[in-house]
This record gives structure tokens, sequence and C-alpha cells, in this order.
């Protein structure tokens, strides 16, 4: 009987390794695409269509009728794919992959007992905590309007995943990773929105904020950073434990209990707390009573504390943690947790298990029906990602104040600064290294040699890189926001999608680089080179780009909005397509670039130089381009309604079947132009040269041409000429009778 088992386990396991195998070879080799329909038709019809011995293998697992092993093969089959797309960030297709097994509920009718049981299985695994635990795989990668508010602190719902040695080790390891990501994710964005947020001269819309708890969370900040709490309570644990070095057990918890009770709470807080704490430590352990405190006593008794604090059965919020939290004094309960991490650092996985189990125990409740717990969880992330090494927060005095104490009302005058800290690696040699996918947020790597390097999906977000060699090196996908890359070599260096949001690449050579799909928002790049560079499709939405050098360099589709370029040189640059409203542009030089299909709305040309450039059916309506050069330039069917073009020259350029009514355009010069079915109704031409122009089929109705000088223009009848001449035209013929009759 036990070889049957046996041999009736070792199959099942043959068939699983199959199953596995078959997976890992076809996510390796094939497209993302293929392998979602190949994972759809063997796990909802039960049929591969490229593999019989999978076939077999999925038909041994369903005659085994063990819904358990056929849940584990899913488990492990979804992770191995998860697992590898998410190594090549290949996002989208975890999101599909998830919504396709969510979708998997067959309700057809079949004859087949197998097809049934397998329909039945998958049904029941949809239904678990199994798919819910697969759906926190997609929320890195979905909008930020997710539904359910527990999903913003996902990263403590991933700890029990890692833990648990019973789920795949593709999970786990995903898991684990994924949950550093989004606390580093949080991290960062706090530091990013207060900075933002509490900065005077910021402009822009700040980056989003974190927490719920609004304007709130700069208040809670300062008041944390001007008690120093960090330093005070870091000092006050260290000293507890060398005090407490040589107590045995049951006097350690006394003075454990009075470590804990001292703070600033208020007084009624710290009652509760005495209280419970007293009831709860008495008896924790008492066969230990007599037993000097050890390393391992101490973990078990933070772990204790910690279970005290928040839920004591694993499933619901114990009696101090609601007492707590509904009274509204939830900072109370989490300086408490911080203090015994501080006494040991080892109990802080455990503590963020425990917080997990809060959340599954709230998330049945509605968001408004548990604002005390998320004002807690919100309170728990800030006060911790403050204690976390590589975030330092200061607090600085901007205006002077006759006292020096700090009142709620004074720290208004103080604003709070963070810093990330990382490696120091300057000078480091890195040439031709493959450091893909390294974190090195915020790293000092002022003159470092990282050419040729592969740096592909690292993180680079604050780091020093100021006159560091990056020739060469490949950057897709990097993460550099805010990231120092002044002075910069970058020559020839890939950077597709790479996002630089907010970067300083001043004076950076970025010439031949590849930054196609990059995000260059607010980016510096004053007098940076970026000559013959692709920047196809990339953002660069309120960068500064005044005096660079964009020479020969390739922008289709680029988004350009709100930028400023004056005094740039784009001559010769491909902006077919490109987004510039808005954009400042004085002073440029455009000459034979190409933006046909552009949007230049509302942009500022003014004395630009657009010479035989290309912008025809380009959008130039409420832009000015007064005293710009358009000598010999394509402008057909360009849209300039309501723009600005007094003393420009258009001498010779092609504006054929433009849109030019309500335009400004008096001084200008438009000898020589082609302005065939052109809609100037109500233009201003008031002495403007419009001498050997094509007028054919020209609409002038309502136009100003008083002083307008005409004369040779094609497509102009007699009875059109006395028409003009009557509004105050002038006419090359008349011009010179006036002469004669003055000899």
């Amino acid at each position: 009987m036990n070889d049957a088992i046996q041999e009736k386990q070792q199959r099942l396991q043959q068939a699983q390794e199959t199953i596995y195998k078959f997976l890992i070879g076809l996510v390796e080799r094939s497209s993302p695409e293929t392998v979602l329909l190949e994972f759809k038709q063997l796990f909802l019809s039960g049929e591969s269509t490229l593999s019989f011995d999978v076939n077999k293998a999925v038909y041994e697992i369903l005659f085994n009728k063990d819904e358990e092993e056929f849940r584990n093969t899913l488990k492990r089959s979804c992770y191995i794919l998860i697992n590898n797309w998410s190594s090549s960030r290949n996002y989208k297709f975890i999101q599909q992959l998830i919504q396709i097994v969510g979708e998997c509920k067959d309700k057809t009718h079949t004859l087949s007992p197998s097809l049934r049981r397998l329909r039945t299985w998958l049904t029941n695994f949809i239904e678990s905590d199994d798919y819910e635990e697969l759906k926190l795989f997609s929320l890195p990668y979905t909008a930020k309007e997710r539904g359910d508010w527990s999903h913003r602190y996902a990263f403590y719902l991933l700890v029990p995943q890692y833990l648990d040695s019973r789920n795949p080790i593709e999970q786990r390891e995903l898991a684990s990773n994924l949950a550093r990501r989004l606390k580093e994710k949080f991290k960062f964005e706090l530091a990013m929105y207060t900075v933002h947020c509490n900065s005077p001269i910021f402009k822009q819309e700040p980056p989003t904020n974190p927490t719920q708890l609004g304007i709130g969370i700069i208040r809670l900040l300062k008041k944390l950073i001007s008690k120093n709490f960090l330093f005070n309570y870091s000092n006050y644990a260290k000293t507890f434990l060398q005090q407490t070095k040589n107590l045995n057990y049951r006097d350690f918890k006394q003075s454990l209990r009075k470590y804990l009770i001292f703070s600033d709470s208020p007084q009624n807080s710290q009652d509760i707390l005495n209280k419970k704490l007293t009831e709860n430590l008495n008896d924790l352990y008492e066969s230990h009573h007599e037993e000097p405190i050890a390393s391992d006593l101490l973990l078990r008794t933070c772990r204790r504390v910690i279970e005290f604090l928040t839920t004591e059965d694993g499933k619901n919020p114990s009696s101090l943690f609601l007492v707590l939290t509904t009274q509204g004094t939830p900072l109370t309960i989490v300086i408490t947790l911080l203090k015994i991490i501080l006494l040991s650092n080892y109990a802080r996985t455990h503590l963020e298990v425990c917080i997990a189990k809060l959340i599954h125990y709230y998330e049945n409740f509605s968001e408004k029906e548990c604002q005390g717990f998320i004002n807690f969880l919100d309170i728990f992330n800030v006060v911790f990602a403050i204690y976390t090494e590589n975030v330092q927060y200061n607090l600085v005095k901007i205006e002077e104040n006759e006292s020096e104490a700090q009142t709620a009302a004074e720290l208004d005058a103080y604003r709070v600064f963070s810093q990330l800290k990382g490696a120091d690696l300057r000078g480091t040699d890195f040439s031709g290294a493959d450091i893909r996918s390294s974190d090195l947020s915020a790293a000092d790597l002022r003159g470092t040699n990282l050419s040729r390097a592969d740096l592909s999906q690292s993180d680079l977000s604050l780091a020093k890189l100021s006159n560091a060699n990056l020739s060469s090196a490949l950057l897709n996908s990097a993460e550099l926001i805010a990231t120092d890359l002044s002075r910069a070599d970058l020559n020839s260096a890939n950077l597709n999608g790479a996002n630089l949001n907010r970067a300083d690449l001043r004076q950076a050579n970025l010439s031949r680089t590849n930054l196609t799909a990059a995000k260059l928002r607010c980016t510096k790049l004053q007098q940076a080179d970026l000559s013959r560079s692709n920047l196809s499709r990339a953002s660069l939405n309120s960068a500064d780009l005044s005096g660079a050098n964009l020479q020969q360099a390739c922008l289709p589709q680029a988004d350009l909005s709100d930028a400023n370029l004056s005094g740039a040189n784009l001559s010769n640059t491909n902006l077919s397509g490109a987004d510039l409203r808005r954009t400042q542009l004085l002073y440029t030089n455009l000459k034979g670039a190409n933006l046909s299909g552009a949007n230049l709305s509302s942009a500022n040309l003014m004395g630009t130089h657009l010479a035989e450039a290309n912008l025809n059916r380009a959008e130039l309506n409420q832009s000015n381009l007064g005293e710009t050069d358009l000598h010999g330039a394509l402008l057909r069917r360009a849209l300039l309604s309501n723009a600005r073009l007094s003393k420009a020259n258009l001498s010779n350029a092609d504006l054929s079947h433009a849109d030019l009514s309500h335009v400004n355009l008096s001084g200008a010069n438009l000898s020589n132009a082609l302005l065939r079915h052109v809609n100037l109704s109500g233009a201003d031409l008031s002495f403007a040269n419009l001498n050997g122009a094509n007028l054919f089929n020209t609409n002038l109705k309502g136009a100003n041409v008083k002083g307008t000088l005409f004369g040779n223009n094609a497509g102009f009848s007699e009875a059109k000429q006395q028409e003009l001449e009557h509004k105050g035209a002038i006419f090359e013929s008349t011009c010179f009778a006036l002469d004669d009759s003055t000899l």
C-alpha cells in the first residue's frame, strides 16, 4: 500500500515538473502573447497545442483528484511567468495573466468529468486567498485609483507571502522583492512630496501625497523632527539595554514597562498603556523569571508585546489597539512600536506580519468606516520612513523669530528638508561593468568612469553623477529621477525609456544619445549638447533647454509643451508632430528644421530663425512670431489664426491653403511669397510688403491693408486692385506714377 502511494506521489511530482519546465522554456523563447494563449489553453481547456507530454501531465494531476496539488501547480505556474516578466519589465502581461485567471469561470456544459473537475477547481481557486495574493502583484502597474483602500498598503500584505515556506520559491522571491520596492517607493515619494510641497518657490503641482494625511503630513514631520525624537529614542533604547543586561527576567519586565510608557503622549493614553502592559507583562513567561535576560528571550518578549499592541489572536485587533486608535491617539501606539523595534530589530518582520493581519481584518470595512485605522497606518509609515537609515529629515529655520521655542505656530518659520543617503563611490572605475537592475539610489558617483557599463533598469534616483563618464553606457529603462548629471559625458549612451524627470543635465554631453520615449519632465538641460540625439516620443514637458545644442536631433512626436528652448540651436532638427504648445523659443535657431504637423499654439517664437523650415500643417494659433525669419519656409495648410507675425520675414515662403485669419502681419515681408487659397480675413497687413506675392484665390475680406505694398501679384483682378487702393493699399505701379509726377 505504501509503495503504491509513493509511486502515485512520484508520478504527480513528475507531472508537475513537466508543466513547470514547459512553461519556463516557453516564456524564455516565445512572445508574451503566445505564452498567455498557451497558458489559457492549458488550464482552461486542459490541452496544450504545443506538447503532448504536457497534456498527459495535466490529466495525471486531474486523475489524481487532489485539488490542493492542482492549486499548487497552478500557483507556481503563474509565479514562474510573473517572475520572468517582472525581470524583463513586461508588466502589462502580468496584469493580463492575472485577469485571464480571474476570467476562467467557464460555465458551458461538458460531458467530460475531468474537464468539469478542472473548471470546478479553477472556480475554487479564483475564490480563494491564493488568488487574492496573486492579484497583489499587479498593483504596482495599475492605475493609482484601485478601488480597494487596503491595496495602498500592499507591502505589508506581501510579508506573509515571502515568510510562508509552503509557498513556491518564485512567489516568495517575488513577494520579497516587490515589498522592498514598494517600501522604497513610499520613502522616495514621501521625500519628494515633502520637498516640493514645502517649497515656497515650487510652481508646478507637487507630486502625489503617498498618505491620506493631506497637508497634515508636513505638520507631523515638523513635530517629530523638532523634538529630535529618533535621536532621543535611539539613545534611550541603547541606555535601556545597557542598564538591564544583568537583570533577571522579572525585573527586566518591570523596567520594560517603564521604558515603553515614557513618552510625550497625552496622560490619558499613558495611563491606558501602563494599565494594559502591567496586566499582560506580569504573567508573561513566568518560568523564566529568575533567569538573566538573553537575546532570544528579549526577541520573544518584543514579539509578544507587539501582539499586545496590535493583534493577540492573529485575526482581530487587540483591546489596547482599539482603545488607543479610537481615542484619536495613534501616534502613541506608533511610537511605542518603534521603541520595541529599537530594542530588537529582528522583531520588525513580526510587526509587519501583525500589521498585515490587521489590514485583513479592516479590509472588510469601507474606507470611511475605518478612517482611524488608515490614519494609524499612515502615521506608522511616516514614522518608520524617518527611522530608516537612508532617509534623513532636517528642520531648517527660514524666518527669524524672537523666541527659539518651537511652538506649533512658530514651526511655520521652519521648512522640512529630506536627504536620501547612498553609497560613496566617487572616482570608481566601473567601465564595461554589468550592473543591471542595481540599486544605486542617492549614491555618490561623481567623477566615476561608467563608460560602456550596463546599468539597464537600475535605480539611480537622486544619485550624484556630475562629471561622470557614461559614454556608450546602457541605461535602458533606468530610474534617474532628480539625479545630478551636470557636465556628465553621456555621448552615444542608450537611455531608451529612462526616467529623467527633474534631473540636472546642465552642460552635459548627450550627443548621439538614444533617449527614445525617455521621461525628461522639468529636467534642467541648459547648454547641454544633444546634437544628433534621438528624442523621438520623449517627454520634455516644462524642461529647460535654453542655450542647448539640438542640431540635427530627432524629436518626432516629442512632448516639449511649456518647455524653454530660448537661444537653443535646433537647426535641421526633426520635430515633426511634436507638441510645442506654450513653449519659449525666443531667438532660437530652427533653420531647416522639420516642424510639419507640430503643435506650436501659444508658443513664443519672437526673433526665431526659421528660414527654410518645414511647417506644413503645423498649428501656430495665437503664437508669437514677431520679427521671426521665415524666409523660404514651408507653411502649407498651417493654422496661424490670431498669431502675431509683425515685422516677420516671410519672403519666398509657401503659405498655400494656410489659415491666417486675424493674424498681425503689420510690417511683415511677404515679397514673392506663395499665398494661394490663403485665408487672410481680418488680418492686419498694414505696411506689409506683398510685392510679387501669389494671391490667387486669397481671402482678404476685412483685412487692414493701409500702407500695404502690392505689385506683380498673380491672381489679382483690376477690380480687386481698385478696391484695395481705396482701403489704403499701395501698388508698385501707382508708386512709380507718383514718383514720375514729382519729377
